[in-house]
């Protein structure tokens, strides 16, 4: 879960003093940041120390082991199976809705390995299980381990609390077996959930000094979104191992996987073909539940809009259009690069690109994101046919809390004002339509 989120370099842009949202100046992003190296080693520490602890202390159960094999190794195997289903199911990559991320296919098996063999099997799954091939060229090696780790840790919890539910539900006089296995299996799961999601979230809240709401939006996405079927496919893979063998849970996960691979094409429609950002479709629907969450008072938004000047001369050069799409390529990255994991890039066609910057409150702050949008866009460019430079003209709009606006209008108006830029010679300018500064309900104000 963790690693569903890429690393990188994001910048928040807030005004000191500027509207009432006084805890997230400019000088947030650095404290925050300072923060991070001792959060994720506390994460390495906590979840090889718990990890540790359980295996120790702890045993693991018949309902893991491999049928066949001889004690104790037949738990063991039991162990090293769904490692090896993990491992395979993490090469993967699922996207996540509307781009705020992507998850890997192992979700399942942690949770199998935690119901089917409680904490010591759910931690060493979790800590080994979930090798990444995206591991090896994207987050560095503290970052690989405070993944594995925090996996690890908040599969302990989950299968320790599976276990002391079945323990404490068998006191009480709950005769049914199959039910209370279930029961510490949805419990378990709960805390697994819980604990992950914690953890990520203070991640990034720590790494792009974003408000913990806005982090928490993006998790509700992508659990609605993918994570609740892994559970479930994760429960049932349980059921398969114990009522099929070790055979079953690969079969039913190709089954799945092929099921999955009917919406492939979709997926790929969500993002753009050479420059890897959001299509216009889904940037569409991005700037739509902004314009919902500010319609409903719940947060506003800066809705910016670019377009590339001198872009012809670079396009149009000996050697056809190469160059410009290795510009349009180190653009896409740059703007990737340049926002948060609840932002979004999305390229409209040709060289106009549109960014979304969620959480902005003022006009002021919305010019300085759009001039920072201006700057990452007008640097040089190393080609293969030597530097170049680019031009742009840039038109930014917000989306005001409890006003009746709608995507259309929103593209509309950041459309207006960079035509205004372009005919100006360049630069950045604002929606003429916008008379009020964004200010936060009563009620949205707080994490």
């Amino acid at each position: 879960m963790l690693g569903g989120f890429r690393a990188g370099l994001h910048v928040r842009l807030r005004i000191a003093g500027v509207g009432p949202d006084t805890d997230t100046p400019l000088i947030a992003l650095e404290r925050r940041a300072a923060l991070l190296p001792l959060f994720t080693g506390a994460t390495i520490v906590a979840g090889l120390v718990a990890l540790a602890a359980v295996t120790l202390l702890g045993q693991l159960p018949r309902t893991i082991a491999v049928t066949g094999a001889a004690e104790p190794w037949s738990r063991v195997a039991g162990v090293v199976a769904w490692t090896v289903f993990g491992i395979a199911g993490a090469f993967r990559i699922v996207r996540v809705p509307s781009g705020h991320g992507v998850i890997t296919f192992h979700l399942p098996f942690i949770v199998a390995a935690m119901v089917l063999g409680g904490p010591v099997a759910g931690g060493w799954v979790a800590l080994l299980g979930t090798f990444d091939r995206r591991e090896l060229r994207e987050a560095p090696w503290y970052g690989v381990a405070a993944n594995h780790a925090a996996l690890a840790l908040a599969a302990v919890a989950g299968g320790f609390t599976a276990q002391v539910t079945v323990t404490l539900a068998g006191v009480v006089g709950l005769p049914d077996v199959q039910a209370l296995w279930l029961l510490g299996a949805v419990t378990g799961t709960m805390v697994f959930t819980l604990v992950s999601i914690a953890i990520a979230a203070t991640t990034i809240v720590l790494r792009d000094g974003i408000t913990l709401r806005e982090t928490l939006f993006v998790f509700d996405r992508a659990f609605r979104g993918t994570a609740v079927a892994e559970t479930v496919l994760g429960w049932v893979l349980a059921v398969t191992w114990l009522s099929a063998g070790p055979w079953a849970p690969p079969v039913v996960a190709v089954l799945v996987l092929a099921l999955w691979r009917t919406n492939e094409a979709e997926e790929e429609r969500d993002r753009d073909e050479l420059t890897g950002v959001l299509s216009r479709k889904a940037f569409a629907v991005r700037a739509a539940e902004a314009a919902d969450r500010g319609r409903r008072g719940i947060e506003g938004a800066a809705y910016v809009f670019l377009d590339l000047d001198g872009f012809k001369a670079v396009n149009d050069g000996p050697r056809d259009h190469d160059i410009g799409d290795e510009v349009l390529v180190e653009l896409g990255m740059r703007l990737r690069r340049a926002t948060r994991v609840t932002d979004a890039v999305g390229r409209r066609g040709g060289d106009e690109f549109m960014v979304l910057f969620v959480g902005v409150r003022d006009r002021a702050t919305a010019l300085q994101l759009a001039e920072r949008v201006h700057e990452v866009v007008t640097g040089p460019y190393l080609t293969s046919d030597g530097e170049k430079r680019v031009g742009a003209s840039v038109g930014v709009t917000l989306v005001v809390p409890h006003e009746r606006d709608f995507e259309p209008d929103l593209r509309q108006r950041a459309d207006a004002a960079m035509y205004e830029a372009k005919q100006a010679g360049g630069g950045v300018r604002l929606s003429a339509e916008l008379t009020v500064d964004v200010r936060p309900s009563a009620e949205s104000t707080g994490d």
